[in-house]
């Protein structure tokens, strides 16, 4: 009885950021996986940390930026969604066709598809960045640019996650989008040196 409580209490607190139940089932199946996947990377780290340790640096430090491609690589696919959904504002995308073909549907096709895996997608690249973040601190840290800029990218993407969930209800005044160019500046910076 109690326990299942508990599971109303956490579903209505859900509920109140992401009022679509299909929505709000998909996150938090792709939330849990994405703890799931980042512990399961955890325990596949710690099963070869005398390996990892025994590597040159060099290689060490590509193994570990590998991880931040990956992770660049599914951001830009999230990000895709600002300039897609911009282009669908845009009122001259009607004018717009070839022959019998109209980009304007083409281009709600593409629309559907970065809003379906927006989510997903974030918190998959989230995942990574949190094991590429392991991976350098176990390693040995240093208090230099890069680990600096990676620091203060991750902190601001706990926030976009956070401006994300209240995004549902449009009640971030923006800050997700603020939040995710700030991030994109960062986490580029980050990754250039």
């Amino acid at each position: 009885m109690n326990s299942e409580q508990n599971t109303r209490k956490k579903t209505r607190l859900l509920a109140s950021y992401i009022p679509n139940p299909k929505e709000r089932r998909t996150i938090l199946t792709c939330f849990i996986l994405m703890i799931c996947l980042f512990f399961i990377g955890i325990v596949v780290i710690s099963l070869n940390h005398q390996q990892l340790m025994m590597q040159e640096y060099k290689h060490y430090k590509g193994f570990l930026k590998q991880f931040g491609s990956i992770s660049r690589i599914i951001y830009f696919a999230v990000l895709a969604i600002y300039p897609v959904f911009l282009l669908l504002k845009w009122k001259g995308l009607k004018t717009i066709q070839w022959g019998g073909f109209q980009l304007k549907g083409f281009i709600q096709l593409i629309g559907k598809l970065v809003r379906k895996w927006h989510v997903p997608l974030a918190l998959a690249a989230t995942g990574i960045v949190l094991l590429h973040g392991y991976l350098a601190i176990m390693r040995g840290f240093k208090w230099d640019f890069t680990n600096i800029t990676g620091i203060l990218s991750t902190i601001l993407l706990l926030f976009l996650l956070f401006m994300g969930l209240k995004r549902f209800k449009k009640k971030d005044n923006k800050w997700h989008l603020k939040l995710a160019i700030g991030f994109l500046v960062l986490f580029m910076i980050h990754a250039t040196f």
